[in-house]
């Protein structure tokens, strides 16, 4: 996903992620789809996934596990409950069809600003 427009889904066999048809190049995560890829292993994925999180030795890392009700820092159950989303760039991945931006940390905050400006 990129910010509300879905720009990839699963291949049917669900072993690859690919760009959706009419996407351009430039809308791809480049340090995901390298060159002109057009689609990518999910191993690649996941890996690029697991680097849009906060690392174990972070300071504050008990705390956060404790607000996302983790006993221990498990990456891919901290990449579902992110979804990977960074507030720098519109990515995100998408586990559920139920989810949408506004679930996300960048959608949250884009309605608090939003929010902001209205009251101004």
């Amino acid at each position: 996903m990129m910010d509300e427009k879905e720009i990839a889904s699963l291949s049917e066999d669900g072993q690859s992620l690919c760009a959706n048809e009419g996407v351009p190049q430039y809308d791809l995560p480049l340090n995901l789809f390298i060159g002109d890829k057009r689609k990518v292993p999910l191993v690649d994925v996941v890996v690029w996934a697991k680097k849009r999180i906060f690392p174990k030795n972070r300071m504050d890392c008990k705390e956060i596990l404790k607000m996302m009700g983790l006993p221990d820092y498990n990456a891919w159950e901290i990449v579902k409950r992110t979804n990977a989303c960074l507030m720098e760039d519109p990515y995100w991945l998408r586990f559920s069809e139920n989810e949408t931006f506004e679930d996300t940390t960048r959608g949250r905050a884009r309605k608090i600003m939003n929010e902001d400006q209205k009251s101004s």
